[in-house]
Parts: structure tokens; sequence; C-alpha cells
């Protein structure tokens, strides 16, 4: 079938394949290589004699900058860096099964001091990624209230439903709710405390002194990329697809 002017519909389709396909592809790929910063980066203990700009991976245990701490919003731990997120069990459309959907999630960090095996390297800028080791502080059923400390801060962060549908179904799905669990509430966080041993990756600061990080992470190198990189990876895959699709398209048809 043409569309008016000639043009088939196979072409038109194909060529929109091609432009989301090749999209997502460099969308995702940037983002892949943003994350393998993380093994380009020279490992070193210090920062004497390194040129500015430079990308470095320094390791060893935190210590608290003139900025001080944050404190946890669930567990009430200081620590440097920090990730926290909410999750609420839905049904989910993809996976037709009960599974926990992210309601709120936000990252904190304050600039801070690390220990190496050779002196100390000064992370001079609030780390921007936040890849350290979830852990779950409280889980909820929708039919309980949270602590009262969890409970305070939903309140008082307006962007955080205090209750949803998946909480207070209506009458009739009750029960099918409850057996599923739905509503039930999942506070995560993912936290870097003073004394634990991290890995921050970051470019060596103008005047040489000091580190400007991109990640702080608790994993080793490889296992860093994998976690930044995961998301992007199945985005690569449907970049990879609708190329293929549109050249298919383009070309067998």
């Amino acid at each position: 079938m043409a569309l008016p002017g000639g043009l088939a519909i196979t072409t038109l389709f194909g060529g929109a394949m091609l432009l989301i396909g090749g999209l997502v592809l460099a969308v995702s790929g940037r983002y892949i290589w943003r994350a393998t910063a993380v093994l380009r980066a020279t490992e070193l203990e210090t920062l004497d004699d390194v040129p500015a700009n430079t990308l470095v991976r320094v390791t060893g245990a935190i210590t608290a900058g003139e900025e001080g701490t944050l404190v946890a919003p669930f567990s009430d731990v200081d620590c440097v860096a920090l990730r926290y997120q909410i999750e609420e069990r839905r049904l989910s459309v993809l996976y037709l099964l009960p599974w926990y959907v992210t309601v709120h999630e936000a990252t904190a960090a304050v600039p801070f001091t690390v220990r190496t095996g050779a002196g100390t390297v000064e992370v001079v800028e609030p780390v921007r990624t936040v890849a350290l080791t979830s852990q779950v502080v409280e889980t909820t059923a929708a039919t309980d209230d949270p602590p009262a400390q969890i409970d305070t801060f939903e309140r008082d962060h307006d962007e955080i439903p205090t209750t949803t549908r998946w909480q207070d179904p209506p009458a009739l799905l009750a029960p099918l709710a409850g057996l599923l669990s739905l509503g039930t509430r999942r506070y995560s966080e993912q936290r870097a405390p003073i004394d634990a041993d991290v890995t921050v990756v970051g470019r060596v600061t103008p005047d040489g002194t000091g580190l400007d990080p991109l990640v702080v992470s608790d994993r080793s190198p490889t296992a860093t990329v994998g976690r930044m990189a995961k998301t992007s990876i199945a985005g690569v895959l449907i970049g990879v697809c609708g190329l293929l699709l549109g050249v298919g398209l383009l070309v067998l048809l």
C-alpha cells in the first residue's frame, strides 16, 4: 500500500524504526560508555603529581569532611553518600505478577575524605552516582502503619503518596489484594557510612588537590559497571532490534 506521493507504508515504517532504534542505541551506548569510566580510570592511592582532569580510581575508608555527614532517613545512620528508595508491591502489566514498583527514590551526598594506604584523597564535590549495596530497612504491610520515623518522613515529603489504591483497594478486591500482599511497602537504603571501605571514581580537580567524583561504590570495578549499565544494556538490545527491523523493512520488502 502506498501513501500520497508514492511512499510505501513499509518504507515509512522502516525509516521510523531506523530513527527510533538509532536514537535508543545512541542514548544507551552513551550511558554504558560513561559507566565504563570505572574500568578506564587509573587506580591510584595518592593524587601527588597527577595532572588535572585525569580520570582516577581510589579505594579506602571514609572520613567525614568539613560539611559533616548526612542522616539516612529510614535507618538513622550517619553517612556521606546515600540513595534511598520506597517500593510498593503492585500488579505489574509487564510481568503479570505482583512486583515491587518504585514510588519514590532520591540520592544525596556531601564531600568527604578517602583514607588510602598512601595518605588521603579529598572528594571535594557531592558524588553523582551511588552504586552501593542495598539494604532493606523496613517492610510494612498495607494494613499496618510504618514506624514513626518513616511515617513522619513520608508525611513531610509531598511527592510521596501516603496511600494508594493498592493499599486501599475496593472492598470486592480486598481479599485478593491481601492474598497477594499488594500495597506492601519496602524501604531500602544504599549508604556509605563513616569508616566503610569504598571505591571512588572521578577526575582530578584543576588545582590537583582533590577529586571531582563520578561514582562511589562498594563493589569491584567490573561489578560496578554491570550494575550501572544493566538498564542500558536492555536499551542497546532494543535499539539493535529496531535497527534490524528497519533495515529489513527497507531492504527486504
